[in-house]
């Protein structure tokens, strides 16, 4: 009788943790949306700072490369290397995509739209 309850145990245990794993599992992708987006949010607002106080109010360069455009190439490409861990990937994308386009989209603004031409 004992080893029947045992058995039960042990099984019921096993169940739960598969239950766990596939819950998790099945949540993997909301998750990494999560974290990309706050990753990018993030980066944006560091961004922000980054160009206010070290560039003075401009974009902050070094010679003519935009710093907030180094530092998202340097975020993003390790993504390519963690092809196991989406949630870690969706993240290093999010906020390295995001510095990639403030700094383009600082450069266009700053150096080839004219003001007030549409």
């Amino acid at each position: 009788m004992s080893t029947s309850l045992l058995k039960r145990a042990a099984e019921s245990l096993k169940r739960t943790k598969d239950r766990t794993i596939r819950a998790a599992k099945e949540n993997e992708k909301t998750t990494a949306l999560v974290v990309g987006s706050l990753s990018s949010t993030g980066a944006a607002v560091g961004a922000a700072f980054a160009d206010q106080k070290m560039g003075n109010g401009q974009q902050w360069k070094v010679g003519p490369v935009p710093v907030v455009g180094i530092a998202g190439v340097v975020v993003a490409v390790p993504a390519l290397f963690l092809n196991k861990y989406p949630v870690a990937q969706a993240g290093l994308i999010g906020a390295g995509s995001s510095l990639i386009s403030i700094a383009a989209y600082r450069y266009l603004q700053e150096e080839v739209i004219a003001p007030g031409t549409p």
